[in-house]
């Protein structure tokens, strides 16, 4: 241009580049490939102090911080695996999340902003350990952080409690949790964080990982009135298993000890000499009592279970052989001839007694 000195014009064009500086690279990392890379990747491919914000009012009042938490977001519920770099958008977006902590508390590797708070000295001494690995991050340090001999749960409960009782910082304590809990339980390549975005982002502290169990996979896909049924329908099963077998056994019992109860009363009866006693005559064979019913006949004469006197007859022999001289039994003496016939001791029933050879032995 004529009349325009060369000086002058390189002081114009260096007044316009200040007066409009380019803008910041504004990006947070996140796996190659990964579908959340149109919302993470704005102008940078790495994670900056740009993209980062510290307050909670302007995660909802700023680009910046609406891009932070939609790329975070994104990141823990994707389950987006780069196998062969070994990468995965959950790691990323943890690492998001201890980055912006870091730099919003201790001003590493960024300071970004010089809000004062008194949260600081109660932290302070796991520092070292949330810096782990920020500068140079990849699939090999993403958790080393977590075996750092800084790495202490009660320093990280006592400076999460603190930052919960701030009135605009309430997010940083959730930040700081979350990346605790990956150290307890190491999110599954594949599988998204176990942890909701929105209980990150949200000014409600989150359960110490401390009071947590180890989480069961698919576990939301648990049945639980079945799983409270099949104890309670085994339970009654058993108690009728065993009512039935005590039942079957009584019965047995019963049975067996009714069994021996008649045994013994046959037995009984068959001993008791009191149902029927069989009554011989005292005059001889065949020969009843004076009193006795049948008297003059021959037979056997028993008493029955009343007291009554029977008499059973027999055939009339025994008055063949019945000794005239005889009327009082076999105790007396025989009066008769050596050649008559000797009384016997007992006479079967209906058969006469043979005659003695040669008179009385």
């Amino acid at each position: 241009m004529p009349g325009i000195s060369t000086r002058a014009l390189a002081i114009a064009l260096a007044g316009i580049w200040l007066s409009n500086p380019l803008p910041a690279a504004h990006g947070l990392r996140t796996t190659s490939g990964s579908p959340c890379a149109s919302i993470c990747d704005k102008t940078t491919s790495n994670t900056t102090g740009a993209g980062i914000v510290c307050l909670d009012s302007m995660y909802g009042d700023s680009t910046t911080g609406e891009t932070f938490e939609a790329c975070v977001d994104c990141q823990l519920k994707s389950t987006y695996f780069d196998q062969e770099a070994g990468e995965s958008d959950v790691n990323w977006g943890l690492y998001n999340l201890r980055y912006a902590f870091t730099s919003c508390v201790f001003g590493y590797p960024e300071s970004i902003s010089n809000v004062s708070s008194p949260c600081y000295v109660g932290c302070q001494d796991i520092s070292s350990a949330v810096e782990t690995g920020l500068e140079n991050p990849g699939p090999l340090n993403f958790n080393s952080w977590c075996g750092s001999t800084a790495f202490a749960d009660n320093v990280i409960n006592t400076c999460e409690q603190c930052y919960n009782l701030t009135t605009n910082q309430k997010y940083l304590a959730n930040f700081l949790e979350a990346t605790r809990y990956n150290c307890h339980f190491p999110s599954v390549s594949g599988n998204a964080f176990n942890i909701a975005p929105t209980r990150i982002f949200s000014k409600v502290l989150l359960p110490s990982s401390l009071s947590l169990s180890t989480p069961t996979p698919n576990s939301s896909s648990v049945n639980l009135p079945l799983v409270i049924a099949v104890p309670i329908v085994g339970f009654l099963v058993l108690v009728a298993s065993l009512a039935g077998c005590c039942f079957c056994f009584i019965r047995w019992r019963r049975k067996r000890v009714r069994g021996k109860r008649m045994s013994n009363h046959l037995y009984d009866r068959w001993n008791d000499t009191s149902i029927s006693t069989p009554v011989y005559a005292q005059g001889g064979w065949g020969e009843q009592q004076a009193q006795g019913p049948g008297y003059g006949t021959s037979g056997l004469g028993f008493v029955d279970s009343n007291g009554q006197a029977q008499a059973v007859g027999y055939s009339e022999y025994y008055e063949h052989y019945q000794q005239p001289q005889q009327k009082k039994g076999f105790s007396q003496e025989i009066t008769e001839t050596p050649g008559a016939y000797a009384q016997p001791e007992t006479a079967p029933y209906g058969v006469q007694p043979e005659k003695p050879q040669g008179g009385y032995q």
